[in-house]
């Protein structure tokens, strides 16, 4: 019993739980490997996915993916140099999205409510979320949920506003957000960006009110020098277990869409980037 207390104060070590989920990569097909990883009491769906409820019809459906971008399993030989974490060069690194699956497994660890979902297949097409998209509207999480966070973008300042098809969340979300974000953690600079491409919170936009895809840190996915910021990364796990998800401003309707939906001369975002990959 008293063991049990003493571990809820033990704060997870974001840096060894990150190094851990990157040992190795995986592929799609080898994501159920992961399950020893994940938290006491998730549940499989019926899509080959895993999620986890913490409170009472949470208003907030959280997501990661757990396959890696390649197509054979490797070990990972990591390389750290200061708040970067490498590899050799032989191999991806896995921050996408062994980032974001850190992230939700600190939120899990401090009961922040939320419906939890790792979803498999990301990089083959949003294989898993696409499955569960199919049949959301049957199950009872779609009558409460009200917007779709996912932790699957490169960089540190992005909230997500348009992805694949479309506008996903509004910009009176991102704003809100993004300042929420930066007022619990004075470092942070995050902001609406209309550049997102595609990652499994996409495959909501016409069921839930709200998706995005948060920043993680990461950055030159999907190949072999992909780098991870893991300051970045701590700050983040502590910052969003300090927002009240419940209380941002939900304004778009599920598949809402119009031209000039972000023109706004305080937040710009810089456009001019090469965004050659998914997230």
């Amino acid at each position: 019993k008293y063991l049990l207390i003493l571990l809820k104060f033990v704060k997870m070590n974001v840096k060894k739980k990150f190094l851990k989920l990157t040992s190795k990569t995986y592929p799609h097909g080898t994501e159920a490997q992961l399950k020893n990883h994940l938290p006491n009491g998730f549940k499989e769906d019926g899509s080959g996915n895993y999620f986890i409820e913490i409170g009472v019809n949470p208003t907030t459906m959280f997501t990661s993916h757990l396959d890696t971008a390649d197509r054979k399993q490797e070990k990972v030989k990591h390389v750290i140099d200061g708040d970067i974490i490498r590899t050799d060069g032989t191999s991806i690194l896995g921050a996408d999205d062994k980032a974001g699956m850190t992230v939700m497994l600190y939120m899990i660890e401090k009961e922040i409510p939320g419906l939890y979902y790792f979803f498999i297949g990301e990089e083959r097409g949003c294989v898993g979320s696409s499955r569960l998209s199919k049949v959301w509207n049957s199950r009872p999480e779609s009558s409460y949920i009200t917007k779709c966070i996912s932790f699957d973008r490169r960089g540190t300042d992005s909230v997500i506003t348009e992805q694949l098809y479309g506008v996903c969340c509004s910009l009176e979300f991102a704003k809100d957000l993004s300042k929420r974000l930066n007022n619990v953690e004075k470092s942070f600079n995050f902001k609406p960006d209309p550049t997102g491409i595609y990652t499994d919170s996409a495959q909501f936009t016409s069921l839930i009110s709200e998706c995005t895809n948060i920043s993680v840190g990461y950055y030159n996915e999907h190949s072999t020098s992909e780098r991870q910021d893991i300051k970045h990364l701590e700050k983040l796990c502590e910052a969003v277990c300090k927002v009240d998800w419940e209380a941002l401003s939900i304004v778009k309707e599920p598949g809402y869409h119009h031209d000039d939906f972000h023109d706004d001369d305080d937040w710009e975002t810089d456009t001019n980037q090469n965004f050659q990959t998914h997230n």
